[in-house]
């Protein structure tokens, strides 16, 4: 029998930045350390460029596209990535040791619509050199049932895996998915695995482990173990009415978080040998191409 922790449903907070972004803004915190390893969740709609290039260090930097998202979101990067997340679409950036990037709705009349999420990484990669890992809509394959369909754009559910997932930092899950009403779907929540449930634009019922928690229309909950846990533990979904969700997922790091802005370390010393080292250019800058079709935010 696992020993699930649940933690109490949380609204996401309003975030508006400019003319152009507005996020429900979900932070590790809300969620009494049962979301780790993500940090922190935003759930954006963006019309402008709003974001200068800016550096991240000790975490992957994840954008993942909503369907109904309109318009490409362009990315750029100190690495020399450059190009469109389109609708549908993953991109990965495993920051590392620190790499600065931007991305930015382009076109007439755009329209974001996606989830930025800051994924930890353990102690012993946060110095590794960064990299990227990008999934167009036709490498993320779905799970389908009778008024069940579930996008896995990382991760694995129902003997389903996408492959990129091999090329990711760590082992994460990340699902996008629609419950018509009535209708129920189970994941398995591997040992040792915490994970984020968002209920998107109605309630969920979740049940697992012989707990039943209810989920408002636009709150999340984290799901954890005691660390003790060998067993699997099928988290049971069903939708009363219509039901977007996302699931995130992935083992829980259990190390000490020190959060500055994009910088996620272990010790504050760390934090500030990272400030150091993007001030001293070690993180390097965007090409020239950025500046060439950037509209700078307002």
């Amino acid at each position: 029998m696992t020993r699930l922790k649940i933690s109490a449903p949380a609204q996401g907070q309003p975030l508006t930045i400019g003319s152009g972004f507005q996020a429900q803004h979900f932070g590790e915190q809300m969620f009494n350390g049962l979301i780790d390893p993500v940090v922190m969740v935003d759930h954006f709609h963006m019309t402008s460029p709003t974001f200068e290039p800016h550096p991240h260090a000790g975490i992957s930097a994840v954008t993942y596209m909503f369907e109904d998202a309109s318009s490409p979101h362009v990315n750029y990067d100190s690495m020399g990535n450059q190009g469109p997340i389109v609708p549908g679409a993953l991109h990965w950036l495993a920051a590392g040791r620190g790499a600065v990037h931007t991305e930015q709705p382009e076109g007439a009349n755009p329209h974001v619509h996606a989830l930025q999420i800051f994924v930890n990484l353990p102690a012993s990669k946060k110095m590794q050199a960064p990299f990227a890992v990008h999934a167009d809509p036709a490498d993320i394959p779905e799970y389908l049932a009778p008024g069940v369909r579930v996008r896995i754009a990382a991760g694995s559910s129902n003997g389903i895996q996408a492959a990129h997932t091999s090329a990711l930092p760590e082992a994460f899950t990340l699902l996008d998915g629609f419950i018509d009403a009535g209708q129920h779907f189970t994941h398995q929540l591997p040992p040792g695995w915490n994970a984020m449930l968002y209920a998107i634009d109605a309630p969920l019922q979740l049940s697992a482990d012989g707990h039943s928690t209810h989920i408002p229309a636009g709150s999340a909950i984290g799901i954890g173990m005691d660390g003790s846990e060998t067993q699997a533990t099928d988290l049971q979904l069903h939708a009363t009415e219509n039901c977007h969700f996302v699931l995130l997922s992935g083992p829980a790091l259990r190390e000490p978080l020190v959060k500055h802005g994009p910088f996620v370390m272990n010790s504050s010393e760390e934090i500030n040998d990272r400030i150091r080292a993007y001030q001293r250019g070690e993180f390097g800058q965007l090409t020239e191409d950025w500046l060439r079709n950037s509209h700078h935010p307002a």
